[in-house]
């Protein structure tokens, strides 16, 4: 008997290993789907806890409401309870309708938010005179954007106030995700780590949104002494007439930016081709000036400046808004040609990590082009 049975287990092992092997996978997939660690908080509902609708939020799994706290870098020490203990004395918001994002981690990510946010709020007020939309940052954003902006018209976002909404009712965002506010319903919409909201943001005429982009002070004056000296030096390069119709073209070229010196070329000539009725000066900020990229740009003599990186990141940015035109290099210059709203813009046609959020821009903004 021991002997038939082994015989056939040998003749039918490979069946037996790969049925085995299927239902294994398919309890691993069945097991994974039921962890709230692996949950995708990307939908309205997706932190309830089990199925029923009505489960109030001190059911949620435990691990997942830190995490989700984590996010929005509030203290999850503070629990639920506590802060409903004090409920009745809450400074929540007027608004029924609050929108922040989680946390970012990067300047690029939390520029992203930023504008998402306001373009977000932008919208609502243009569609819809009766519903008020408030917005409030995390401490990491507020922080982060703070490097560039002198004040920010929005509030940090505490403990208190995330109390004031029903959790499981509240909406994550995706960069598509639809927003349907309900009246007279208080509605929380966080905006996911990865979302931009690129619908909105190219609805928005940003260069009227001063009061929520203030730079200093020090800052303008420091990119509009810049631009004055370069005016003055471009007296070398032609007569007194040019320098009156001069405009200047900003890039920004940091050590990993890695991109080739050909494409610099190519968008200094489509320029120089956009703008044939006046002249033009190409103001280079460079992270390290004797790169090779640099150094090539500072070696010829058609109208190229070549300068160092100030200290202050605001001041490189309030000198690319200053700038007529730009030659994006990198995430980041995607925000000061924003913010200007004129003028010609150059994007670097090859997809790649750093550059598909500004093709994707180019696709659909007037003036914005695409060279490779």
């Amino acid at each position: 008997m021991f002997r038939f049975t082994w015989q056939l287990v040998r003749r039918n092992i490979k069946p037996l290993i790969l049925i085995v092997s299927f239902l294994t996978f398919i309890w691993l997939i069945i097991d994974t789907a039921h962890r709230p660690e692996f949950v995708r908080h990307a939908s309205k509902h997706s932190f309830r806890f089990g199925n029923n609708a009505n489960e109030p939020a001190e059911h949620w799994f435990e691990r997942t409401l830190e995490q989700f706290l984590e996010l929005l870098e509030l203290d999850s020490n503070v629990t639920a309870d506590e802060s409903r203990n004090s409920f009745e004395s809450l400074n929540c918001p007027q608004s029924n309708t609050l929108f922040t994002a989680f946390t970012g981690s990067t300047l690029e990510e939390s520029l992203w938010h930023y504008f998402s946010l306001v373009a977000i709020q932008n919208s609502i007020k243009t569609t819809s005179e009766e519903y008020q939309a408030q917005v409030m940052l995390t401490n990491g954003t507020s922080t982060e954007l703070a490097t560039l902006f002198e004040s920010l018209p929005f509030d940090v976002i505490r403990m208190n106030i995330i109390w004031c909404y029903n959790f499981p009712d509240m909406d994550i965002l995706n960069s598509d995700t639809a927003i349907q506010i309900d009246k007279g319903v208080k509605q929380l919409f966080i905006l996911n780590n990865q979302a931009k909201r690129f619908e909105e943001i190219l609805k928005v005429p940003w260069e009227q949104q001063t009061q929520f982009f203030r730079l200093r002070a020090e800052a303008e004056s420091t990119a509009q002494n810049v631009l004055g000296d370069i005016r003055q030096r471009s007296k070398l390069y032609g007569d007194e007439e040019d320098v009156k119709n001069l405009q200047f073209v900003g890039l920004h070229v940091r050590e990993d930016d890695e991109l080739p010196y050909e494409y610099y070329y190519r968008a200094m000539t489509f320029h120089r081709k956009m703008h044939d009725t006046g002249t033009l000066m190409f103001v280079a900020i460079c992270e390290n000036p004797k790169s090779t990229v640099c150094s090539t740009l500072d070696a010829q003599s058609e109208r190229v400046e070549v300068i160092a990186e100030h200290d202050e990141l605001d001041v490189d940015f309030a000198l690319l808004k200053s700038c007529n035109h730009s030659i994006l290099s990198s995430e980041l210059d995607i925000f000061p040609a924003l913010l200007r709203g004129s003028g010609n813009v150059v994007v670097y046609g090859e997809q790649n990590d750093r550059s598909r959020y500004a093709i994707k821009l180019a696709s659909f903004k007037d003036n914005w082009y695409n060279i490779v």
